[in-house]
């Protein structure tokens, strides 16, 4: 037993001490008693005595509870006073109301006073008067030769601008280079009012493709305008090329799909020009000038059987009904005069036009180098006015034969 440990187990009391204050403990709180027992531990192997102090937890300490002493009261909100809110609130929300309608109303009848005015406006656009007078005065002073394209283009235009039909009406300008068609285009173009809207279609800059051709033609029809009338000149139907044609037909045809309704409501011109039928014109007018005698003054109706056949012939007739014929006639060797005397007076060489010896000697320069339809009587221009401005130049600057004035 000698081996065996022995135990001796010491306990003692400490006493009570107070714990210090915390704040969250005021002063005079609970004090905490702290057990200790000494613990005396011999193992076998061990020699001396060894104490161990084990500490057991304290008493945690009570919370304490304080009462509000403020004398500070809440008022509660009287009835009348409830009253009075709600009142303002109903006041206010009317107010809201009243405000609301009165815009409302406003708005309304000042944007019916804006459709109001737009529709009238694009009525009085719609009806803008072609000028015929003016544009009749302004051919006869500048188109050299063309009596008959001139009565019938005003005749035509006459009948379009009297017509309330929205049907595109088609002028066919036909008739040899330097007849004077690019020219009357321009004519045309400078007498509108404002209030027609004009786009140009140069056959040249036409795409090939009929993909690119449907899509040239919606553009134009987008770029109509619906309160006003519309001109859409296509020049340059020249020799085999279908190209104007084709661009012809895919606009009528744009005009009549679904989105392109909202742009179909007012009235368009289509001028289509070119040397395309120039030929079979010129034939016409040599035949009825055998058939008369000489004769060179002729009307529109000698013309209306060759409108038909050309209107066939050239697949006109497939692309629209509504289309009239305005014949560019061959110009002879009196009207290349009066265009050599109209453009020595642009030139401001009023001298040579008085002198009579120098106008004989540039006409005489001027008609060596002009082209003219073989065994024609009188000799017919193949060109027209177009080359007389180039020869002019020419012929007054000395380079041309030498001739100096």
């Amino acid at each position: 037993m000698e081996d065996m440990a022995r135990l001796s187990l010491d306990s003692e009391e400490e006493p009570l001490r107070p714990r210090s204050a915390t704040p969250s403990q005021p002063p005079g709180g609970h004090l905490q008693t702290q057990s200790r027992r000494s613990l005396l531990v011999r193992s076998a192997s061990a020699g001396p005595w060894t104490a161990h102090t084990v500490t057991y937890g304290s008493r945690r300490p009570g919370r304490s509870l304080t009462r509000d002493t403020s004398s500070k009261k809440h008022e509660l909100p009287t009835p009348s006073a409830g009253r009075s809110r709600w009142c303002w609130c109903v006041v206010a929300l009317i107010s809201i109301l009243v405000a609301v309608a009165s815009s409302s109303l406003y708005l309304a009848t000042d944007l019916s006073f804006l459709i109001a005015n737009k529709e009238l406006s694009c009525r009085e656009r719609r009806n803008a008067e072609f000028p015929i007078t003016e544009l009749k005065n302004q051919l006869k002073k500048n188109i050299v030769g063309q009596n008959l394209a001139i009565e019938s283009l005003v005749h035509n235009l006459k009948t379009f601008a009297a017509s309330s039909a929205e049907r595109p009406f088609v002028l066919w300008l036909s008739g040899w280079e330097g007849s004077g068609k690019t020219l009357t285009i321009n004519i045309i173009k400078g007498v509108l009012p404002k209030e027609f809207r004009v786009q140009t279609v140069l056959a040249q800059l036409l795409p090939g493709s009929a993909y690119n051709l449907q899509e040239k033609a919606m553009g134009l029809v987008q770029g109509l305008e619906p309160c006003a009338p519309n001109l859409l000149v296509i020049d340059g139907w020249d020799g085999e090329s279908r190209l104007p044609l084709a661009i012809l037909e895919q606009f009528l045809k744009s005009l009549h799909l679904p989105e392109a309704t909202t742009q179909n409501a007012s009235r368009v011109l289509v001028v289509l020009s070119g040397t395309r039928g120039g030929r079979d014109v010129w034939q016409h007018f040599l035949d009825l000038q055998r058939k008369e005698g000489g004769e060179t003054n002729f009307l529109e109706h000698d013309f209306t059987n060759l409108s038909l056949r050309l209107q066939n012939t050239h697949y006109l007739a497939s692309v629209t009904s509504n289309v009239a014929l305005v014949p560019f006639l061959p110009m002879d060797l009196g009207q290349i005069k009066s265009c050599v005397v109209r453009e020595l007076l642009r030139m401001q060489r009023e001298d040579v036009v008085i002198d009579e010896a120098a106008l004989a000697r540039v006409m005489k320069e001027v008609s060596a180098h002009t082209e003219f339809v073989p065994g024609s009587d009188p000799p017919l221009a193949i060109h027209g006015c177009k080359r007389v401005p180039a020869l002019l130049a020419l012929v007054l600057s000395g380079s041309l034969d030498d001739l100096r004035l």
